[in-house]
């Protein structure tokens, strides 16, 4: 069997294969990593995954987005409303009532 009908694969030597990357590549690397979307992983009742598929069908959107979008409501509305009357919507919210929550927020003003 003669040299020629082996193929090579590579012409650098075995040591740099096996050589460490520098550190600036490593470095490099770990910046992308960051910016990588974190994987989420969120729990949530089988009547609000309901709701989660009910406002995706309407919405035409990503859950991931409609989360985000509660999530910024959420924090926002706690941060304007403040915590006494934050949690006085919310237990308006949880009532779910869509006429009951209308008439609750038609005396806020905007």
């Amino acid at each position: 069997m003669s040299k020629d009908k082996i193929p090579k694969l590579f012409d650098g030597s075995v040591n740099e294969l096996t050589k460490p990357r520098p550190k600036k590549d490593r470095k490099a690397k770990s910046k992308d990593m960051k910016k990588e979307k974190k994987q989420k992983t969120l729990y949530v009742s089988l009547d609000m995954n309901r709701k989660l598929i009910e406002l995706y069908g309407e919405e035409g959107r990503r859950q991931s987005v409609i989360v985000e979008d509660a999530v910024n409501l959420y924090y926002y509305l706690k941060l304007a409303l403040g915590e006494k009357k934050f949690d006085e919507l919310m237990s308006a919210v949880k009532r779910e009532d869509p006429e009951f929550l209308r008439e609750y927020m038609g005396r806020f003003k905007l």
